[in-house]
């Protein structure tokens, strides 16, 4: 056997690898360290922001993020990890991973940025629309269920308030993103950010939004028809297009989707699958709220809060079935620092593909118009399902490429900030939805511009997360789904984090990368 003595010990120590004159074992004990940091950190980090969306306007998630920025960019940590050889897989990955985001967070917690963006959300919760000061979700309800059509335009039209109010500011933040990347990063800011999110390259998210546009057009011109048709109109207006929707459901909507009994619907439905949500760490709370819903990923496995607006009928109930996705993520979600470790990394669990992310929401939110679920969790008749699932697929139409239309808006504002924007999101849009947006002064409207950028794109590849998932389970459990299906949901998607890229977690899981065919078939009818 052999025996250590003090002088052999320092000559190994001296003999391991070194990085920038530090031996190896002593950097990975700084990293781990600063994850642990980190994770402690970005705890308080979304409990703030978790409080500030419930409407606390006191306080402030700005100390929170320079520390952050601190412990993540520290030049010479950086420097020495930027050098150092792997031969660990997992440890290559996190370590790219984690350079990244240094990149990332460099931009997004700049003190000048930060409060400016900090301002601005500010404003978008404390707003109040139209002569009768009404809030966002009644604003939203109104466009949404309100067959008087001249209270339709009036809402609409209210939207622009926000973009009066803040949206010079937003322009501001756009051209301060622009010249920290230049400053950070080689690339543009947008190409960093789709980067950053799991995109593999423009080029290929474009691919996918010409041909989702193109396979989509027949069906979408149809829609359109029939909104003119049924609703008796000369000319669509924007502010038709929501409540188009409403009048699909028979009058039954309202009825069979009550958000007061919806997260036992949740629970329900995951009881089917053997995912218990009595015993996971999920907390919902509905309230008024800047966006549909969010999920906060306190502590992965630990603590996970989610807010849904107060929405009516079916939107509400798709929002917090895509909200519970995200909860089951972030609870079973977890990725070790290297191979055989039991110790979990908290930047691969952090740091999931953004659209892989969104695509779990999706694969929730799926459940709602899978027959199995209609009817038994809902209590929906044949005809009730049949309905539901042409709404679903009829909105999607129109969802779908109103978002890409609103990404495609904010690419080309990140190209030149300076332009009119009003001018851009009138040309953009009405060139996907086929409706003019009267001056597009309520681009604004959508609080990803301001809080939330290069996001948008991300719900239109979750939707194809979500039908490529709900496809390959069909093919191999069949049309009911058990605890077999929900423990293969577990083990190959809910439990991911940034280990893998997006198209390896759906090769392993679906058999093929990431694919926008099970997506078109659906919309285009082209089963």
């Amino acid at each position: 056997m052999l025996r250590l003595t003090a002088l052999t010990t320092l000559l190994l120590f001296f003999s391991l690898p070194t990085i920038n004159g530090a031996p190896l074992p002593a950097l990975e004990k700084q990293w781990d360290q600063k994850e642990r940091e980190l994770e402690k950190l970005y705890a308080e980090y979304w409990r703030t922001e978790y409080e500030i969306a419930r409407g606390d306007s006191q306080l402030s998630s700005l100390e929170i993020q320079k520390q952050i920025r601190e412990v993540e960019t520290e030049p010479n940590f950086l420097a020495a990890l930027k050098s150092a050889k792997f031969s660990d897989p997992i440890k290559r990955r996190r370590q790219e991973l984690f350079l990244d985001e240094a990149v990332v967070t460099r931009i997004s917690s700049d003190p000048e940025l930060s409060k400016l963006v900090e301002e601005i959300t500010r404003d978008e919760a404390a707003m109040l629309y139209g002569d009768k000061r009404i809030t966002r979700s009644e604003l939203n309800n109104i466009l949404g269920h309100e067959a008087h059509r001249e209270k339709r335009r009036q809402a609409w039209l209210a939207q622009e308030q926000l973009t009066a109010k803040t949206g010079e500011r937003i322009r501001q933040a756009m051209k301060m993103r622009r010249r920290l990347a230049a400053k950070y990063s080689t690339r543009s800011f947008t190409d960093l950010m789709l980067s950053h999110k799991g995109i593999r390259s423009r080029q290929q998210l474009m691919t996918w939004f010409e041909e989702i546009q193109r396979a989509t057009e027949p069906e979408y011109q149809k829609l359109l028809a029939r909104i003119k048709s049924d609703l008796k109109l000369q000319t669509i207006e924007p502010w038709d297009l929501d409540y188009y929707f409403s009048t699909l459901t028979g009058g039954f909507e309202e009825k069979k989707f009550v958000p007061e009994h919806a997260w036992d619907q949740v629970k329900a439905t995951g009881s089917t699958l053997g995912l218990n949500f009595e015993k996971l760490p999920i907390d919902t709370t509905i309230t008024e709220i800047t966006f549909g819903g969010g999920t906060y990923p306190i502590l992965f496995r630990k603590e996970v809060k989610i807010l849904v607006n107060k929405y009516k009928g079916l939107r509400f109930v798709d929002t917090l079935f895509h909200e519970s996705g995200h909860g089951l993520h972030y609870s079973f979600t977890f990725e070790p620092q290297a191979t055989g470790s039991r110790a979990s990394s908290f930047v691969l669990e952090e740091t999931s593909a953004e659209p892989f992310d969104e695509g779990l929401g999706q694969v929730m939110a799926l459940m709602i118009y899978r027959p199995q679920f209609a009817a038994a969790v809902f209590g929906l008749t044949r005809e009730e399902i049949a309905r539901v699932n042409k709404w679903y697929r009829l909105k999607s139409l129109y969802d779908l490429r109103s978002t890409i239309a609103d990404s495609m808006f904010e690419f080309a504002a990140y190209e030149n900030p300076e332009q009119d924007l009003d001018a851009l999101y009138e040309r953009v849009v009405a060139k996907y939805l086929g409706v003019s947006m009267h001056g597009g002064k309520t681009w604004a409207f959508d609080p990803f511009y301001s809080s939330g950028p290069i996001y948008l794109q991300s719900y239109v590849l979750a939707e194809m997360v979500g039908r490529q998932v709900h496809h390959a389970l069909t093919a191999k459990f069949g049309e009911q789904w058990g605890p077999d299906a929900g423990g293969y949901l577990r083990e190959k998607f809910f439990s991911r984090g940034g280990r893998l890229t997006l198209d390896e977690i759906m090769q392993q899981g679906t058999g093929e990368a990431l694919t926008d065919k099970y997506l078109i078939n659906a919309l285009a009818l082209k089963h």
